[in-house]
């Protein structure tokens, strides 16, 4: 009997469980099911059901003449192997992609030369793949093929504008000044900071871990015995004869003594001593009557306020003509007593002592100095936030201890660009580190070493080599990532071969992309970033693999496709090139919405990321189908998942088997579990009105729970955390961040105004094909650095190192604000001839004599001037040309700029500090520049005003990730909207689809917002792509609806049972995969697998129950066909 006959009976109409579906099962079976659930529903024809579903895949009336001919021909007892049937009416006349029996003529090829096609498909990948390192990898710089992230900002903004304006001319300036030199420039033995090793220390507080909790122990100076054991980690070094030949040796002049930088008089020089409060701890001499008298005048704090205001003029005999016309002569004298009184004790602060005694007393006096403008430099690295005269105590405390370079006496200086190479000597220097000093390191900073205190450490000599070993380490989690795929395929195709190709395609969309992106379309910027394409391949690679698959499997249940091969494979190839293909479009589309941020970093990804899509799709309907067909002819059925059996053809084929098992079964396939669990059990679920009842309230009460949560959002106030908060590198670096003040020895940004350079000139500027050239520096040709403007350019520097309104802005050393003002020494040079007296240079008794420089005077005197020492240097090795290497605008010809800069008093050139915070400090800073009309005009050029460290520009950069976040989600709905509606011509499907998408959006947002995330850029940058990775399951679900035949509940069956196994599939390999990132140490990847984790099971979940619940729900008919809009 022909199948046909018993696929008639025992249907449901209602259910449209058993239509001629891909999701299998048993009939019988079913309708137990349902006789259970309720009462018998009608018999229904399934054949006319089938017939139906083929139509809707473009297969028409006509495949049922050619079933019914087999049918027919089976019955009159051909062979399994009797030649294929050619349709007579075929719905696919002959054309230039179909032969003459309706099949596909590449798959037909493909059928007939499938280790060939194979072999071709994987030598063209490894070729390109060849081809990519070489002309790639091998080309980048140092074999790094990414685009540094500094490169990253908006060409258009006022921020880069003044930033690359000034950076590039200062680079041709600097450029033209050194081919002007002649280079006999000396820098000393260890003369220069090479590197650090900097000490975090954190008292222990028993029974109290939290860190929100106010502190209430006696901090790390509460005891003798967390003295000791702090000034343990500085033995390490300073106890070691062999450290000297490493550290950075003092060349620090003091008053009245004799310069000598000479190569011959360093073997007697000593080592810097380490920056940390313990120099006073265990200083050479500790006088406790003095040190008692100055506490005491201290704790008076009409005392103190005295003090500072006159400590600058009689401690350091600068700017007395602001206060010494209203003091009082005894002030005058207790002041100078008192400032002695306080140097006596300062300068004995090296660390070459026992330990104080009284170190109550040493903690006391450090929180008086604290205070005192022009000492507080002396005290206030080491002390915390809390620490203060009411509250003496300090939870934290941190020191350096410094490392020298260049090994040697050498000509030129490291910042000028022509002095010593620094990388030999790091290679040595960190190996010598490695062998004398790392496990001393390791062994103080170790858990419970100390009873009392907690250390960390980090050097900037091996900080290299951590953060490798960090990318090590998360790269091996990566690793377990895709073993989880490639298990998962095996065990749903039951192939070790398919699922070895599977993930051998999805590894090669990356290089094909790559070498596509670099070498065909000529993209030079290559975001750091687009790692993460292997991440999106991952779970978008699965996915189009389980499509292609499952359809094969379900083709043996449909028996009009058994005719062969070829019709099988064409039948499946054109089933999920559509499905496939709609997805990839979408998701390709949601991840070029990229491309409406002005970041290069961002398009660069969504191009990539949308290539790799798009590469994928076509390795899956390519090398997969490929593999298919040689796993249907060699491997399939075959025991222990086709691997350890016999290799040869088999015989008869696996097709053919299929079509005698349909004719030998009388409709009775056994289909597998998934399959038919989302074909009957989840289908019904759907479809009870109770059941839809209680899931659309509970998704609108998580929604408006969601959709609070995530107005709530607020971009992040702190510094973005680069490591698990709990990494011991991450905690040194939070705790120098968040728990200390801007001390006099930190560095702080330096932020410049510049006179002489106009904006940038950006003709022929593209960051994506050459990220390298920013544009041509323009000069003022008007620019005249005339002695007006020399004399209203050191007004400003007074005016920023002395005025009271800029203390909260500008950091501050020895009571002035830090401000580079060349014009000092300038003026000073040129009233006597040299730099010797820096007494005379710091005290500005030059100010009584005529210091402006005559323009024309400027080519004799700037080549000796730029030679000599300055006076801001205590070492009396640095150069002005040295110091003032941005600031002085000299090309060796001409001036060409002049500037002065300050440094920030809350922000640092290394840290990402919140979007809000800077941009305060940027706001006053753009103030101060506002006001300085009076310079422009007399130096004939604007004011530029902009940072070196990309600071103000990353600033923008935090507020454009927000909009972008915004807009391209907003754009990728659109988009998903059109290309479904395009796609399904239904309007209502493209809509609601549209919707879940936004649902997935605003639920990723609010839980993230629950998990304690704020808006940084890696929270931005991961919100923008969102649309990309929630278009998937919900788009398979429309499209298999579109496609089915019946009403709304038989179209609902239809789709569970042709995509639910595959979109299920989906859902595991992504969150399976997403797991192992959320132990990476490196929080983008952290991050980023949560967050793929999360995307992927609220589209998942969404997808198959509040879409499919809608459409339930609504039941809003489907015309079959004509305009479906």
């Amino acid at each position: 009997m022909p199948p046909e006959a018993n696929l008639s009976s025992g249907s449901s109409k209602d259910d449209a469980d058993d239509k001629g579906s891909d999701g299998g099962g048993s009939f019988d079976a079913f309708l137990t099911y349902l006789s259970d659930e309720g009462p018998p529903p009608p018999p229904i024809d399934v054949a006319n059901i089938e017939e139906g579903v083929v139509e809707g895949l473009g297969l028409d009336d006509a495949t049922d003449d050619s079933d019914t001919s087999l049918a027919k021909k089976a019955e009159e007892g051909h062979s399994a192997t009797a030649a294929p049937a050619t349709p007579a009416n075929s719905p696919y006349p002959p054309s230039f992609f179909t032969n003459d029996r309706g099949n596909l003529k590449a798959v037909a090829f493909v059928v007939r030369r499938p280790c060939l096609v194979f072999n071709l498909l994987v030598s063209f990948c490894v070729i390109l793949s060849f081809l990519l390192q070489v002309l790639v990898f091998r080309a980048a710089e140092n074999g790094v093929p990414f685009t540094p992230p500094a490169n990253e900002f908006d060409l258009s903004d006022v921020r880069s504008v003044q930033f690359d304006s000034y950076r590039l001319a200062k680079d041709e300036v600097q450029s033209s000044r050194k081919a002007n030199e002649d280079g006999d420039k000396v820098t000393p033995k260890q003369s220069e900071v090479a590197a650090i090793a900097m000490w975090v220390f954190e008292a222990e507080e028993m029974g109290d871990d939290d860190p929100d909790n106010d502190y209430s122990g006696g901090g790390v100076f509460g005891s003798a015995e967390s003295i000791r054991d702090m000034k343990e980690a500085y033995d390490i070094f300073i106890k070691d004869p062999a450290f000297k030949t490493q550290c950075l040796l003092d060349y620090r002049v003091w008053p009245g003594a004799a310069i000598d930088t000479s190569a011959n008089s360093t073997e007697e020089k000593e080592c810097i001593p380490p920056l940390t409060p313990l120099a006073m701890y265990y200083a050479s001499e500790w006088d406790s009557e003095m040190v008692s008298y100055v506490i005491d005048e201290l704790k008076d704090p009409e005392k103190m306020e005295i003090f500072n205001s006159l400590a600058l003029c009689f401690t350091r005999g600068l700017y007395c003509e602001q206060v010494i016309d209203d003091v009082a002569p005894e002030d005058a004298v207790w002041a100078m007593e008192l400032g002695a009184n306080i140097t006596s004790i300062t300068t004995k602060f090296d660390m070459k002592g026992e330990m104080v005694k009284d170190f109550d007393q040493v903690t006391e006096l450090a929180s008086y100095l604290i205070q005192v403008d022009v000492f507080k430099g002396f005290v206030d690295f080491g002390f915390d936030f809390g620490f203060s005269a009411e509250n003496p105590v300090s939870r934290y405390s941190r020191g350096i201890v410094f490392w020298g370079g260049p090994m040697v006496e050498t000509n030129g200086t490291k910042e000028e660009g022509g002095g010593w190479e620094s990388d030999p000597e790091d290679n040595d220097r960190k190996e010598f580190i490695k062998a004398n000093y790392l496990e001393a390191m390791d062994e103080q900073s170790s858990m419970k070493h100390h009873a009392t205190i907690n250390s960390y450490y980090f050097m900037t000599a091996i900080i290299g080599d951590v953060i490798l070993g960090i990318v090590t380490q998360d790269a091996m989690l990566a690793l377990f990532s895709f073993a989880f795929i490639f298990l998962w395929l095996c065990l749903n195709t039951r192939s070790w071969f398919l699922a070895f190709v599977g993930l051998l395609q999805i590894m090669f969309s990356i290089p094909v992309a790559w070498f596509i992106f670099t070498v065909v379309f000529r993209i030079k910027y290559f975001a750091t970033l687009n790692s993460l394409a292997l991440f999106v391949v991952a779970a978008i690679g699965a996915d189009d693999i389980f499509i292609f698959i499952d359809a094969y499997k379900q083709s043996r249940y449909h028996f009009h496709v058994l005719t062969d091969l070829e019709t099988r494979m064409s039948w499946v190839y054109r089933r999920t090139g559509l499905a496939m293909g709609i997805t990839s479009w979408t998701t390709c589309a949601a991840f070029l919405c990229t491309l409406t941020t002005p970041l290069p970093g961002l398009q660069s990804f969504g191009i990539f990321a949308a290539l790799v899509i798009f590469i994928d799709y076509v390795l899956v309907m390519t090398m997969f189908c490929t593999a298919v067909i040689i796993y249907h002819n060699r491997y399939e059925d075959k025991a222990k998942f086709g691997c350890c059996c016999p290799c040869g053809p088999v015989d008869p084929s696996n097709t053919e088997r299929a079509r005698i098992a349909i004719e030998d079964s009388d409709g009775e396939i056994k289909r597998d579990f998934v399959s038919e669990f989302f074909r009957t059990k989840v289908a019904r679920f759907i479809k009870v009105p109770l059941h839809r009842l209680a899931i659309f309230v509970v998704f609108f009460i998580w929604l408006g729970v969601a959709f609070w949560q995530a107005s709530t959002l607020e971009a992040t106030k702190a510094n973005e955390q680069f490591l698990d908060e709990n990494h011991p590198l991450q905690k040194s670096i939070t705790i120098l961040n968040e728990q200390f003040p801007t001390a006099e020895d930190d560095i702080g940004l330096k932020v410049y105004y510049v006179w002489g350079v106009d904006d940038v000139d950006r003709t022929g500027v593209n960051r994506l094909s050459e990220p390298s050239y920013h544009g041509k520096p323009v000069f003022v040709p008007e620019f005249d650095f005339n002695s007006q403007c020399q004399t209203d350019l050191l007004s400003l520097c007074d005016k920023l190192k002395t005025d009271s309104q800029y203390k909260q802005l500008i950091k501050r050393k020895d009571g002035l604000g830090l401000v580079y003002c060349f014009i000092e020494e300038l003026a000073a040079f040129k009233v006597k001839g040299n730099l010797d007296d820096c007494d005379y240079v710091r005290k500005g008794e030059w100010r009584n004599e005529t210091w402006q420089v005559d323009p024309g005077d400027f080519k004799s005197i700037m080549p000796e001037f730029l030679k000599q020492k300055t006076c801001y240097d205590d070492t009396q090795t640095e150069t002005i040309g040295s110091r003032y290497q941005n600031e002085i605008g000299w090309d060796g010809l001409e001036m060409k700029f002049a500037a002065i800069s300050s440094e920030s008093l809350h922000l640092d050139p290394w840290g990402t500090d919140g979007e809000s915070m800077t941009r305060k400090e940027y706001n006053q800073y753009v103030t101060i520049g506002e006001e300085q009309d009076k310079i422009s005009k007399s130096c004939s050029g604007k004011v530029i005003m902009t940072d070196l460290d990309e600071k103000f520009v990353f600033m923008n950069n935090q507020a454009i990730y927000v909009k972008s976040a915004i807009t391209s989600s907003i754009y990728a709905v659109v988009i998903c909207f059109v290309v479904l509606l395009l796609s399904t011509r239904v309007v209502h499907l493209a809509f609601f689809a549209s919707l879940n998408i936004m649902a997935v959006f605003v639920s990723v947002v609010g839980t993230m917002v629950m998990m304690g995330w704020n808006l940084g850029s890696v929270e931005s940058t991961l919100i923008g792509i969102i649309c990309g990775f929630a278009v998937d399951y919900v788009v398979h679900l429309a499209h298999a609806y579109e496609i089915a035949k019946g009403d709304t509940d038989a179209r609902i069956t239809e789709a569970f049972s042709d995509l639910g196994i595959s979109v299920f599939n989906g859902m595991i390999t992504s969150v399976g995969a997403s797991v192992p990132l959320f132990f990476c140490q490196l929080q983008f990847f952290a991050k980023f697998g949560t967050f793929l984790c999360l995307t992927i099971a609220y589209s998942w979940v969404f997808a198959n129950f509040v879409f499919m619940s809608l459409l339930a729900q609504l039941k809003i008919p489907l015309k079959e066909k004509g305009c479906r809009l």
